[in-house]
This record gives C-alpha cells, sequence and structure tokens, in this order.
C-alpha cells in the first residue's frame, strides 16, 4: 500500500477556520483525516501540507512515526509553528489509516484505553456568545445574569467544567477586558481588569456552586506581575485553572509560586523539547498540548513525559471534530488524563460533516470502538462551508 494523494480542505468552523488533511492511498477506499487547524494562517499551513506532500506520497501510510521524523529532519530549521502544524495534519491522517487497515481504533494501536469515557469542559463559556451568538445560533451573553442563565444549562446538559475568557458586560462597566495587543498595554493588570476577572469568574462559581471546574484563558495577556495580581486575585473562587501562556519557564514558575491558584499552560509549546523546560521546573500544575500542532505521534510522547513529571494532561481542543478524535484517542491511553477541552457552542454544520457524530453523555465523551479515529469526513459536505472573515479570531 501507497500514499497516492494529500488533499487539504479549509472549512467554515462558525468563529474560525477547519484546515483538514485528507490522505488517500493505493488499497481503494482506504482514506486517512488529520486535522492542522491554524486560526490566523490557514492558507500558509495548507500550502505547507501540499509542500510536504512532494516527500511523503509513494511512501508507506504504516509507517507514521517514521514519516514523522522525516519531516522534522526536514523541518529541523523551522521546528514548531506552521511547519509542525502542517505534519500534525498528515499525521493524525496517517494513524487514523493505521487503525483503518489494521481494523483497530486508534486508542489501540497507542497502547489500548484506560477509559471508556473522557471528562469535557466546556470551552468559550459565554465568552463565544458574547461574540458570536447571531452565528452560532446560541443566545446572546451581555450581562452577569446572562452568565447565570448560562449555568443553568451548563448544569442541565451535565457538564461538571467550563472555560471561560474576559469580555464585555454591559452591566459591569467599571470591569474592562484586555485584549492580548502590545500597542494597547504593556502586559500589566489593571484594576478594571482584575475587577472584569472577577465578576465573570465569580458569577459563574456563585451561579455553578462549589463543585463545577471553572478555568481562564487569559493566554499571553498578562506578563509576569500582572499574572501574579491576577492569579492572586482568583483564589477566592478555587479555580480548576489559571491559563497563562508564557515563553519564559522560569517566569511561569515565579506565578504559579506566588498564588494558590492553579496554573495550567502549553498550548503554543511543541514537542517534548519545547515542554522539557517547564516540566523540570514544575513551572505549572497542568499542560495542555495542541494535538493538531503536535500530532498523535508527538501528542503521546508529550503526555507520557508529563506523567513522569508529576503533571496533569488536559490537551487544548478547540479546532474541528477530527482533532477532538485526535486527541480523545490520546487521552483514552494515558494514566495522568485530567480534562478535554470541547467547545459546545460550535458550527451548527458540526455534526453534518461527519459520518460519525460524537456521542456525550452528561458532559462525558464515549470513546468510540470503530477502526481509525471513528468518523470520516463527508467531503461533499465539506464544500459547502468555505471559510469566511472571522472578525477577532486568535
Amino acid at each position: 500500500m501507497k500514499i497516492t494523494s494529500v488533499k487539504t480542505f479549509i472549512v467554515d468552523g462558525g468563529f474560525r477556520p477547519w484546515t483538514f488533511v485528507k490522505i488517500e492511498t493505493s488499497d481503494d477506499g482506504v482514506v486517512g483525516w488529520g486535522d492542522c487547524t491554524d486560526w490566523g494562517s490557514p492558507t500558509a499551513v495548507a500550502a505547507t501540507v501540499e509542500r510536504y506532500s512532494e516527500w511523503v506520497i509513494g511512501r508507506d501510510p504504516m509507517q507514521a512515526e517514521a514519516i514523522w521524523w522525516d519531516l522534522a529532519a526536514s523541518s529541523v530549521r523551522h521546528t514548531g509553528g506552521i511547519a509542525w502544524k502542517a505534519m500534525s495534519g498528515i499525521d493524525s491522517a496517517l494513524w487514523d489509516i493505521r487503525g483503518k487497515v489494521l481494523n483497530a481504533p486508534v486508542w489501540q494501536l497507542l497502547g489500548g484505553k484506560m477509559r471508556d469515557e473522557l471528562r469535557l469542559y466546556w470551552s468559550h463559556c459565554g465568552s463565544t456568545r458574547a461574540s458570536r451568538s447571531e452565528r452560532l445560533g446560541v443566545p446572546k451573553v451581555e450581562t452577569t445574569d446572562d452568565l447565570r442563565a448560562l449555568s443553568e444549562e451548563v448544569l442541565e446538559r451535565g457538564y461538571t467544567a467550563i472555560k471561560t475568557n474576559m469580555f464585555n458586560l454591559k452591566d459591569r462597566p467599571d470591569a474592562q477586558p484586555i485584549r492580548n495587543h502590545p500597542a494597547r498595554h504593556a502586559g500589566d493588570a489593571p484594576a478594571s481588569a482584575i475587577r472584569n476577572a472577577e465578576a465573570i469568574v465569580g458569577t459563574f462559581r456563585e451561579a455553578l456552586g462549589p463543585d463545577i471546574g471553572i478555568a481562564l484563558d487569559v493566554a499571553f495577556t498578562f506578563k509576569l506581575g500582572g499574572a501574579i495580581k491576577l492569579a492572586k486575585a482568583l483564589e477566592p473562587f478555587n479555580m480548576m485553572w489559571l491559563e497563562i501562556e508564557s515563553y519564559d519557564p522560569a517566569a511561569l514558575r515565579l506565578i504559579r509560586e506566588s498564588t494558590d491558584t492553579t496554573i495550567c499552560t502549553g498550548e503554543s509549546i511543541f514537542g517534548t523539547q519545547g515542554f522539557k523546560p517547564y516540566l523540570e521546573l514544575h513551572a505549572q500544575d497542568i499542560i495542555m498540548p495542541d494535538l493538531a500542532w503536535n500530532g498523535i505521534t508527538m501528542g503521546k510522547k508529550i503526555a507520557d513525559m508529563a506523567h513522569s513529571y508529576d503533571t496533569l494532561f488536559a490537551p487544548h481542543n478547540c479546532h474541528s471534530p477530527i482533532n477532538t478524535l485526535v486527541s480523545a484517542a490520546v487521552s483514552a491511553t494515558v494514566p495522568n488524563f485530567f480534562i478535554q477541552e470541547f467547545d459546545v457552542d460550535d458550527a451548527p454544520w458540526r455534526d453534518d460533516i461527519m459520518t460519525h457524530p460524537f456521542e456525550i453523555k452528561n458532559g462525558h465523551l464515549q470513546i468510540t470502538d470503530r477502526p481509525g479515529l471513528g468518523s470520516d469526513l463527508i467531503e461533499e459536505e465539506l464544500l459547502k462551508h468555505p471559510p469566511v472573515e472571522y472578525p477577532g479570531a486568535r
């Protein structure tokens, strides 16, 4: 069996573009699907996949790890970033093919599952509805009362954890979010930003009760001092985590040591070498590698490495339905799995593009026994949803 073609599809994902990879083989009907979604540069990633296709067409698709390392060697001077995102889309598609050929789910090929379902958290809870409610067909969130109503929905649907972002609340004009833009601020956390975080997280905590996990994602918005002020201000709310990104693992460790708030990081880090200094310093409680950007081959290695450093694994997963399946395949097999990200408020056509939509019970994703990743994409449905402009996507 040989790889005969590698195709890419950029598809409207509701509030971001999805970037898919389809690998076809010389065995009639055996194809694999991967995800290499990049919110800001989908065409660049797709172009890189097409470049790499010149190096993989004609090869045996069962050699997923060998192909990963060959592409890594060919990309050694631009490790990470767009190169690794493209590699990851190819990698996931190859694992999908391996599972189909061997009539086994990918989790079986990774050593076997440790659990039958995965706890999910409702990602962008409130923040998506604050900015994109009309496009996604969900209620608008503008006030703290709207957050309370959303909290009732979270509980009714059985989710045990959420993650949100900092956004405007019309009934709290004294509380303003800070956007991640260096021209607007230097990374400090002024009083208005602290009030904004307290208003959002505090409302959720009051409405959801003491046992539901609450995470706040601030990405690269705050530098060392600002992040410390924010983390300490959030201590009364017993957060599931504060999600902070920093390319300085020593700075992140100072943040962690300064607060009782749990710290999570890692969506923008690539490979075991990238995670190594963070894990060696125990700079965080939880890592969240993105497997659309690290692939299955590297994603499993990162999770296992984190386990050896007593660190929990909670994969970043705000991309396409294929990446949910990719993340699930790895999460099912590792002992340090904590929780998986999931966008409940997603593109209304998400299930339409899948041959087998997700089965979710009480906020838990049921692990599929179907071969490969567990679902194919329907090409004619993908073509119905070309990408559009996504204001504010990041």
